[in-house]
């Protein structure tokens, strides 16, 4: 399943990215997120590795593509898999924030996740709206 959505954040890109890369900064803007963990070493990059807890559920989580401050990817490890691709691009001020979720369920949870689709396409735009507040403070 995927859901992608915009976002428009009064801030440069630079700082959405930087915000976005160091997933420490999740529990801050994330409702979700009660913990988030740095396993590599600094300094935040490609192969950077966190562990993170999202809905009570721990996922292993991998930046693949580090290219501040334009695209952000991460692989993420847990129930379910997930792929987050971030495109961000200048709009004179303000940043204009493309992210798509790749979700991959497997077993019981690949029968359940279409029930939960509705629940996740109306969550994401507000975890984003939050984050747009933390860029702009």
């Amino acid at each position: 399943m995927r859901v992608t959505t915009t976002t428009r954040i009064n801030c440069p890109p630079e700082k959405v990215f930087d915000t976005l890369a160091d997933l420490r900064n999740d529990t801050q803007w994330n409702s979700r997120v009660s913990r988030a963990e740095l396993l590599s070493p600094e300094s935040i990059g490609q192969g950077s590795r966190f562990a993170i807890v999202n809905g009570g559920t721990p996922y292993d989580v991998t930046i693949t593509t580090y290219d501040r401050p334009s695209r952000l990817v991460l692989e993420a490890s847990g129930k379910p898999d997930l792929t987050i691709a971030c495109a961000l691009t200048r709009r004179g001020e303000d940043t204009e924030l493309e992210s798509d979720f790749d979700f991959r369920p497997r077993g019981a949870l690949k029968v359940l996740f279409p029930l939960l689709g509705p629940v996740i396409r109306r969550d994401v735009p507000k975890q984003f709206a939050s984050l747009k507040a933390l860029c702009e403070n």
